[in-house]
């Protein structure tokens, strides 16, 4: 699972992902404008803690999530196609829009005001999705007059982004356009901008710490997850051993870094959901699209697995918290055997018998 971190110049874009990542660079380092750089985060799960003390695996692998640091997009000009490349290949963006002020690094609006630079980034993602729809739509329009194998089938595409188009150029995003799954997919290999999962977090200075409107004010009408963070300080704090953060982040009234809370959020605006796998050489976490089916979980380990499902061992975390071993979760009936199109849950440990 990917997610880019999009915003104007001198959002503070890069101090955000170094916090998440937890990378130290010196004081002034940023991401040149198109650059792209990604980092890999652990995801903090309390769930692998209990599982180990109850497998005792020889190794344990934690989830990963990774963030993709977009340099200065969006300036007035066509974003690089590079950018505009890494933020297709993402699963969702987080946004980043400015609220701290610092004389030294000036504003490229020469204000500061979070709302209209969110206005600003999804009107820039609305000319990115506008750009690749009008040039298929064009192309297609004149490719359905000819009598050729596809022709029924580009007719269903054309149709399909007719209504896209008409969608984005009314609503703005593609994100609420009703589409069924034949539809999902056939738009799926388009990556529209505007059609992605997001989330935004508003960089506060260290005078706006704990105030939770400014981070509201961002959003306007918007319906989507929105986190304050002064992404500055919490870098400094990073740049302490572990044992000397505490006093900062009491004085400052932060309750921690930052990094897990930007995990767990972007995972939920992705609607994404933890399943486990259990061994005594192994305990991993997996990351699974929620609705995906448990041979959908059995390819994310391994397409072989996949390919030789024969069935699903599944319990709960919970109750094995509730019943203390696996051998007391089977005997009052915990342990379900499930087939290819059941729906796997979060928290679910599962174990894929498979013959290939």
């Amino acid at each position: 699972m990917r997610v880019a971190i999009i915003g104007l110049p001198a959002s503070g874009k890069t101090t955000l992902f170094d916090v998440i990542t937890g990378r130290k660079e010196e004081p002034g380092h940023y991401t040149a404008p198109g650059a792209v750089q990604i980092g890999t985060v652990a995801v903090a799960d309390e769930r692998m803690g209990f599982l180990q003390e109850v497998v005792h695996p020889k190794k344990t692998t934690f989830a990963q999530l990774e963030f993709v640091d977009i340099g200065g997009l969006f300036t007035g000009e066509k974003p690089a196609p590079d950018a505009v490349e890494a933020m297709r290949d993402a699963d969702g963006l987080l946004k980043v829009v400015r609220a701290f002020t610092n004389d030294a690094v000036p504003h490229v609006k020469e204000s500061i005001d979070p709302a209209r630079d969110l206005e600003e980034l999804d009107g820039d993602l609305f000319l990115v999705d506008l750009d690749i729809l009008e040039r298929r739509v064009e192309r297609l329009r004149v490719s359905v007059t000819k009598p050729t194998p596809k022709q029924e089938e580009e007719k269903a595409e054309l149709a399909l982004l007719e209504r896209c188009n008409a969608q984005l150029e009314t609503v703005g995003a593609l994100d609420r356009l009703d589409l069924s799954d034949d539809e999902r997919k056939m738009l799926r290999c388009f990556a529209f901008l505007t059609q992605k999962p997001s989330l935004t977090v508003v960089n506060t200075g260290d005078d706006q710490i704990g105030d939770e409107e400014v981070a509201e004010a961002a959003l306007g009408e918007r319906h989507e997850r929105v986190l304050a963070v002064p992404a500055e300080i919490e870098k400094e704090i990073l740049e302490l051993e572990p044992d000397e953060r505490g006093p900062f982040l009491e004085d400052l009234g932060l309750q921690g870094i930052s990094d897990q809370t930007l995990v767990h959020a972007a995972l939920e605006a992705l609607d994404i959901i933890t399943f486990f796998t259990a061994g005594e050489k192994e305990l991993r976490a997996w990351l699974i699209p929620r609705g995906t089916t448990a041979v959908g979980a059995a390819a994310e380990i391994h397409t072989d697995i996949a390919r030789g499902f024969i069935r699903a061992e599944v319990l709960q975390v919970d109750d094995l918290r509730t019943y203390g071993s696996w051998k007391e979760v089977r005997a009052h009936g915990k342990e379900r055997l499930e087939g290819k199109d059941y729906v796997v849950q979060d928290g679910e440990v599962i174990n894929i018998r498979f013959s290939v």
